[in-house]
This record gives structure tokens, C-alpha cells and sequence, in this order.
């Protein structure tokens, strides 16, 4: 999807430099021509096309016109296409339902005129307004009007467009048998249209689809195809990627010694563009890769690789710090115990050295000689059993260590999936803006998430924060999300006078998920006002309290709108953060307590969702 977004953005910018050739004449012949005719109307269009891409505001004039023209004239055609063209000016301000109202409009001039061409371009503009809303199946009813439109035409490249577009809806919804259909529908058409760049799309497309779906073998052939396009155009970086999906193709059906090769071309690669996180996933493949086929040696390096990298990209050598710390203390502790060992082997010796002097004093010389045979094994007693004692303090020592290393471990790992979880999100969104070409609404929430990332930044070495910092954190997060939902969302945050919020401080990255769950799973799905509240108070004197509540649609609507759609596993965030509360509360005294309450009116109707957080409190 990441070089669809790309090989997508590189066309438009070749469709924006046509318009720019052209727009001198189309600006001229707007000019002269002044009768109040169907001619004006086209100029008037196709000039708005230029503006959609320089300044916005302009269009919104010459779209008037074009409507009150060909409604003075009766001209079905320029008004089903000037009133499409308001609707995406009102799409590209960020105006959702009046965007739609228009484009309804025109789809209804459109269809009575039966105008095919002006339609299908209508019915895409449509499914980017209802994916834009959420309503991702009213986005692919507009897609499969679209195909019903054009399945008797011609092979071109647009009829293979319409089929990918119809693939992607369908994976959104995890209908994958649908969408393996129409993606190999679009190789088809591409291929008899003789359109290279269509044909290598549909095939990483299948080829990541078949992975998705465990049918590893049949994602090798579509993936070596677009594999030869990205060698033949010289397109490294999409080579890397290819060849890192096909290892994992082959390696899972047991081509393993075929999958480090594929792997291996990935790494040197990552390694030229200084691909860390690109560069670190291929390594962490690669040490099952070798492990595969019992490579001692490739498995050791690449897990050598695999944490070094790791260690890089999340700052480790402060953590690598507090780990030593935490190990010397162990290691202090073990060694008193030894200590105590050692001067209980003293006493035993002192003891025996008594009974020695008793002997001599009262036997014979014969009864001497037995006292010291005594006294001899005595000692080799003595010393085996400090041996073992000793051995069995350093491997207490050595579980102790592993021990340690195995949770710290285990949580760097959860908050390393946790930040580019979120991070992937925001950057989706901030695609979506960018290829919908809303250039403002795109510069501004990538303002806000750069500053948002920079606090993220600032907060990844610690492993707790103050609530002062965790709560700036929320504030610019829940900006970012309030754009998301086109300023529907009101959310508050409330602080207790009794909650010193510069000395208290809580686990990092543990109140981010829950409020990502009350906005994706309850308010994302709400219509109207849209509320979230936030509290922090400190009920009792060595616990904080944070609330999270949201009047969305409640967890058992959202369990069965999954159900709907074929979603059965449970949410990354939620099952991210429960491991990472086992991992803090494993041998903790005070432990962290969520709750989880679904809130209901008098009738029984689902009012939203309560999250309560008890932590105990931490201070410097």
C-alpha cells in the first residue's frame, strides 16, 4: 500500500502538469468567450481543474457560473458535471455533508441523462466521501456501480483503475475472496490494455493479499512478477520490499535456504538507504530464517544485528543503564547470601576442630589416628557443600539476571509496537489528506503530529512520566483526533485540586490506548455530538485515578459491528496494553487496576463506555 500511495501521487503530478500546459489556452478561450452558452460552461469546468490543485477558494466562483448557466439553458450534462465539481470543492474545504448533498444531486442528472462517463467519475467522487465518513460499505456500493457501468467496455487503463479501486474496498472490509476476485480482474484488464504500471499494482496487490490469507505459494508468482517491473524501472526501494514479502513466502513453505537469499538482498538494501526500522524487521526475520536450517552462525548475527538496531532506534543505552543498576543490586544481594554461607562453613570447621583437641586429650594414639581421619572427612564434607552452595547461588544469580532481562525485554518490545501502532494512524490520516490534495488540512495536522512526535520523542527513554506531561501528551493527541472528526468531537480534561500533577508520574504510552479505544470503537460510529471526558483525582492518598468516559456506542454495538464485517480479533492497543500491565504489575505490591463499566439508560440503551485506571502513585 505504501508504494501504491507513492506510484498514485507520481501520476497526479503528471496530470497536474498537463493542466498547467494547457492552461493558458483554456484561460484565453474563457476569456473571449463570453456568450452565456454550453462552450463557457466547459471552459468554466475545466479551468476550476487547475484551481484544484493551486487555490482552492477560486473554483468555488467559477462553478457558480457554470450551474447557473447550464440551468438557465436546460443543460443537463454541464449541470450534473458542475454540480460534481462543487462537491469536491466542498470535499477539499472539509465541508462532509454538503460535499455529499451535491454529489447526490449530480449522480441524479447523471443517471437520467444515462451520461457514463461523468457518472462513474461522480460515483468515485461518492466512495471517497463515504470512506472520508466511515461508511466504508456505501463506498464500495459506489465502486460496484462503477463496474457494472464499464464491464462491457473496453480493456483501458481506467476500467483497471475501477477494478483495483472495487479490491482495495473489499480488503477494507475483509472480504478477501471479493477482493482477490477484482484485483486479478484488474491484472486482466491491464494486461489487455497493454498498461504495465496497472498489471505490476494487481500483482503486489495479490501477492500481499495470498500472504494475508497464509497461501504462501501462491504469493510467490504475482510478487517475482512486480519484483521484474521494480528491477526493469530501477525502483530499489520497492525491490527491498518485494523481496522481503517473497522470503516470507518461501519460508513458509520450507524454502528457507530460498528465503535468507530473497531476505538477504532486502538487508543490503535497508542498509544503503539507512532503513532502520525496515532494516531491524528483516533482521528479526532473518534469525528464523537461519534457526530454519540450524545456521548457528547467521542466527547469532542476525540476532546480534536485530539488537543493536533495536537498541538504536529506542535509545537503550539509558535503559542498558538502569538494567546494570538493577543487576549490580542482585548481584550485592547474592553475595551477602554467600557471605552468610561461608561463615556457617567456618562454624562447622571451628566445631570439628574441638572435637579433634577433645579426642587427642582422652584416646590413645590409635583413637588420635581416628579423630584426624575423622577431622579429614569432616573438612571434605565441609568443602563439597560449600561448593554446591556457592553453585547454587551463582545460578540464582544467572535466573535472577535472565529473569530480569526477560521483562525488561518483553516490555521495550510491547512499547515498541505501542508508538508505531499510533504512528501508523496518523500518518494514514495524513495520506488520505494528502492524496484527497487537501493541501491545508494536510499541513496543518502534520504540524500538529510532528509536535506530538517530538513529545513522543522526548518521553521514549523513560518509563514514567509526571501527569502534567501525560496529559500535554493527551491535549495534543486528542487536536490531531478532533481534525480527524471534522470538529464533532468535544472532549474535556479535568484535573483535581489534590492531584499535584509535577510529582506524581504513571507509566508512559498507559492512558494513550484506552482513550484511542473510546474514539475508535465508541465515537467513531456515533452520530451527533460526539463527547469524550477525561479525569484525574487522587481518591485515596497513595493512589491516582484516571476516568476516561464517552458517550459512544458501547462496546457490545461495536463487537457486533466487527462481527458485521467479519472482524474477530481483539484490538491491537487493548491487547497491546494488557500484556504491558502483566509485565508492570508482575511482583509488584501495589498493582495497576482498570476497570471497565458499559453505561446504560433507564431503557437499557447503550449511553457509552467508562474506563477507570487506579495507579498507585510514584514519586521521585
Amino acid at each position: 500500500m505504501k508504494q501504491l500511495a507513492i506510484v498514485l501521487f507520481f501520476l497526479f503530478s503528471i496530470a497536474i502538469i498537463a493542466q498547467e500546459k494547457n492552461l493558458d489556452s483554456v484561460y484565453q478561450a474563457l476569456q473571449k468567450h463570453q456568450d452565456r452558452d454550453t462552450t463557457r460552461v466547459s471552459l468554466l469546468i475545466d479551468y476550476t481543474k487547475y484551481h484544484q490543485v493551486r487555490n482552492v477558494d477560486s473554483m468555488l466562483p467559477l462553478v457558480k457560473e457554470a450551474i447557473a448557466i447550464s440551468d438557465e439553458l436546460g443543460y443537463k450534462k454541464g449541470a450534473g458535471y458542475s454540480r460534481n465539481t462543487l462537491a469536491t470543492y466542498f470535499l477539499m474545504k472539509g465541508e462532509i455533508e454538503s460535499a455529499l448533498t451535491k454529489a447526490l444531486e449530480a449522480n441524479t442528472i447523471l443517471q437520467k441523462i444515462n451520461d457514463v462517463s461523468n457518472l462513474t467519475f461522480n460515483n468515485n467522487l461518492l466512495a471517497r466521501i463515504y470512506s472520508r465518513d466511515g461508511q466504508s460499505e456505501k463506498a464500495l456500493a459506489m465502486h460496484l456501480d462503477n463496474i457494472q457501468l464499464i464491464k462491457n467496455k473496453p480493456a483501458s487503463d481506467q476500467k483497471g483503475g475501477f477494478y483495483y479501486y472495487t479490491a482495495q474496498a473489499y480488503e477494507i472490509l475483509d472480504s478477501l475472496d471479493q477482493a482477490q476476485i477484482m484485483y486479478q480482474e484488474a491484472y486482466n484488464v491491464s494486461e489487455k490494455a497493454n498498461f504495465s504500471l496497472g498489471k505490476v499494482l494487481s500483482s503486489a496487490a495479490l501477492g500481499s493479499l495470498y500472504n494475508k490469507r497464509n497461501e504462501f505459494a501462491k504469493a510467490i508468482p504475482p510478487l517475482t512478477e512486480a519484483l521484474a517491473f521494480h528491477r526493469t524501472h530501477k525502483q530499489s526501494y520497492s525491490v527491498a520490499n518485494t523481496q522481503f514479502a517473497l522470503a516470507h513466502s518461501y519460508a513458509n513453505i520450507g524454502k528457507h535456504t530460498e528465503a535468507i537469499k530473497r531476505n538477504e538482498e532486502a538487508i543490503t538494501i535497508y542498509k544503503n538507504q539507512d532503513r532502520k526500522v525496515d532494516l531491524r524487521n528483516a533482521y528479526r526475520n532473518h534469525i528464523s530464517y537461519h534457526a530454519a536450517v540450524d545456521n548457528l552462525k547467521g542466527e547469532n548475527e542476525a540476532l546480534k544485528n536485530y539488537h543493536r538496531l533495536n537498541d538504536s532506534i529506542f535509545s537503550a543505552e539509558k535503559v542498558q543503564v538502569i538494567e546494570e543498576l538493577q543487576t549490580k543490586y542482585e548481584t550485592e544481594k547474592i553475595t551477602a547470601q554467600k557471605d552468610v554461607a561461608e561463615a556457617t562453613v567456618a562454624l562447622t570447621k571451628t566445631q570439628s576442630e574441638r572435637n579433634r583437641i577433645y579426642f587427642i586429650s582422652a584416646l590413645t594414639v590409635a583413637i588420635l589416628l581416628l579423630a584426624a581421619g575423622i577431622l579429614y572427612f569432616s573438612r571434605l564434607r565441609a568443602q563439597k557443600k560449600a561448593q554446591l552452595i556457592t553453585l547454587e547461588l551463582r545460578e540464582t544469580q544467572k535466573r535472577l539476571a535472565l529473569e530480569k532481562q526477560y521483562r525488561n525485554s518483553e516490555l521495550k518490545a510491547l512499547k515498541a509496537q505501542m508508538n508505531p501502532h499510533f504512528i501508523f494512524n496518523a500518518l494514514n490520516s495524513i495520506q488520505e489528506y494528502i492524496i484527497l490534495n487537501e493541501k491545508n488540512i494536510a499541513s496543518d495536522y502534520l504540524g500538529k503530529f510532528a509536535d506530538l512526535m517530538r513529545k513522543y520523542l522526548d518521553h521514549s527513554d523513560a518509563g514514567f512520566i509526571t501527569v502534567q506531561e501525560e496529559i500535554d501528551s493527551l491535549q495534543m493527541y486528542l487536536d490531531l483526533e478532533a481534525l480527524r472528526f471534522e470538529d464533532t468531537l468535544i472532549y474535556k480534561i479535568n484535573i483535581d485540586e489534590n492531584v499535584q500533577t509535577d510529582i506524581v508520574k504513571l507509566p508512559t504510552m498507559l492512558i494513550q490506548p484506552y482513550v484511542e479505544n473510546a474514539l475508535k470503537h465508541g465515537l467513531l460510529h456515533k452520530d451527533g455530538e460526539r463527547v469524550l471526558n477525561i479525569s484525574f483525582s487522587k481518591p485515596k492518598k497513595e493512589i491516582l485515578c484516571c476516568m476516561i468516559l464517552d458517550n459512544g456506542i458501547g462496546r457490545k454495538a461495536s463487537a457486533t459491528m466487527k462481527e458485521k464485517q467479519g472482524i474477530i480479533h481483539q484490538s491491537f492497543a487493548t491487547q497491546a496494553n494488557e500484556n504491558r500491565l502483566q509485565l508492570l504489575n508482575y511482583k509488584e505490591n501495589k498493582k495497576i487496576g482498570v476497570e471497565i463499566i458499559d453505561l446504560y439508560d433507564q431503557l437499557g440503551k447503550a449511553q457509552g463506555t467508562k474506563v477507570i485506571l487506579d495507579i498507585p502513585l510514584l514519586k521521585p
